[in-house]
């Protein structure tokens, strides 16, 4: 007798409808809020979960941030709550690429033209 069994991290979008607001990066953005888990699946089906995060990403700069985990249980049973920043913990991510406004490629940050057009970023 033998058993098939994997551990593997799932992510999965929480529905959140939020205004289009001016960030603290200056731009116009929405928020998105994320779900990480681990489980077990044992012959493909997924058995136990453990070591749930909720993230918060800013689509206007795609900064993310760590959300409580009590908020963003509220917010994934329905709770239309708005984001506050004494609700994000901790700062992980920031894009610091540049998208040309011309042929939208996206580039390092290091660039100041465009490699496939020439348009300056």
């Amino acid at each position: 007798m033998f058993f098939i069994f994997g551990i593997n991290q799932k992510e999965e979008k929480i529905n959140y409808n939020s205004n289009l607001f001016i960030h603290s990066c200056g731009k116009y953005g929405r928020i998105e809020i994320y779900k990480t888990y681990m489980t077990l699946s044992i012959f493909f089906i997924p058995t136990f979960k453990w070591s749930k995060k909720y993230y918060v990403k800013y689509n206007c700069c795609n900064e993310v941030y760590e959300l409580d985990k009590s908020i963003g249980e509220r917010i994934q049973s329905g709770e239309n709550l708005e984001i506050k920043e004494e609700y994000l913990i901790n700062f992980y991510y920031k894009d610091t690429r540049k998208v040309c406004s011309n042929c939208g490629s996206i580039w390092n940050e290091f660039y100041e033209f465009c490699p496939k057009c020439g348009n300056k970023l």
